[in-house]
């Protein structure tokens, strides 16, 4: 399949184009500004603000799919900037979208489970989406466009961690390296996600494209951890001093916004779109030797 990846210099666009070479595609790469090739795919630097040029570029390619990874992805930027934000996470994805339903072509939109108040656990598809976050709300803003178009999914994904080769150094990749030079940090204990690795949201992403599914498709992991656990359980594996990790509560750090204390996905329909799905656990997940990511989770969702 002749598939393009917006956002393909990031950390998880570069890790999906990796995953579609190795798996047979013909992938087209666009980046915001970067040059140079990732994944052994040139980037074409597309910027998605200005439609006329999308859709120059979107003629050239005329991609059987489109996997829309590119966006504005720091929750503080996208309240520093929330202009740029809804331009980026909301305009671009609606033009997008467009493009795809006209031209009857595949469209897969990366979303996120900041969508989410986070006022209970393990949210479903249809559980109602009221972000508290400004990045929460240009995700889900965005959402309706897709879900308008025949041949859309919303993926919603959880917290993507390590380990990640592509686009700038991640806060689980910075986090390591100052527990690694004896540095302790705190992570908070009171705010839950199911952390999915971004090889394994990678071939999970490799095969909604390729599937008929459509409508929203929570993408996570099978364990609900806090920061705290996830970074305790990374610094073990990766031989490094448990004790520096500490524990911390977000009151202890308030924020411009509040954050949502528990924002777990109910994965059930992914489970059951994709039979055979495996989802390593936070350790299998980093050891970088396994090009698959492992085996399942021990501790399961209630997918």
């Amino acid at each position: 399949m002749r598939i393009l990846v917006t956002g393909a210099s990031g950390r998880l666009g570069g890790t999906l184009v990796e995953r579609l070479v190795a798996a047979g595609h013909e992938v087209l790469g666009w980046s915001g500004a970067t040059h140079g090739r990732c994944g052994g795919v040139e980037l074409r630097p597309v910027d998605l603000t200005d439609q006329r040029a999308v859709t120059l570029a979107l003629t050239e390619a005329d991609p059987e799919a489109i996997l829309h990874t590119a966006a504005v992805t720091s929750a503080e930027a996208a309240y520093r900037q929330p202009q740029r934000a809804a331009a980026v996470n909301i305009g671009a994805t609606r033009h997008l979208a467009a493009w795809a339903a006209r031209h009857d072509r595949r469209f897969l939109y990366t979303s996120t489970d900041l969508v989410f108040d986070g006022a209970k656990s393990w949210y479903g598809e249809h559980d109602p989406a009221e972000p508290i976050l400004e990045y929460g709300r240009t995700k889900r803003a965005a959402e309706p466009f897709v879900m308008a178009i025949p041949r859309g999914v919303v993926a919603r994904l959880s917290l993507l961690f390590g380990p990640s080769r592509h686009g700038t150094p991640s806060f689980f990749d910075l986090a390591l390296d100052a527990l690694g030079r004896g540095e302790p940090r705190s992570f908070f204990e009171d705010e839950f996600r199911t952390p999915v690795d971004y090889r394994t949201a990678a071939a999970i992403l490799e095969r909604l494209v390729v599937s008929g599914a459509t409508g929203i498709v929570h993408v996570g992991g099978r364990e609900r951890l806090s920061r705290f656990e996830l970074m305790r359980r990374a610094a073990i594996v990766r031989g490094l001093d448990p004790d520096l990790v500490r524990a911390n509560r977000q009151a202890d750090h308030p924020a411009p916004e509040p954050r949502p204390a528990d924002v777990s996905l109910d994965t059930t329909r992914l489970a059951t779109l994709l039979p055979g799905l495996e989802r390593p656990g936070i350790e299998n997940a980093l050891d970088e030797t396994d090009p698959l990511g492992g085996s399942a989770a021990t501790t399961p969702s209630p997918a």
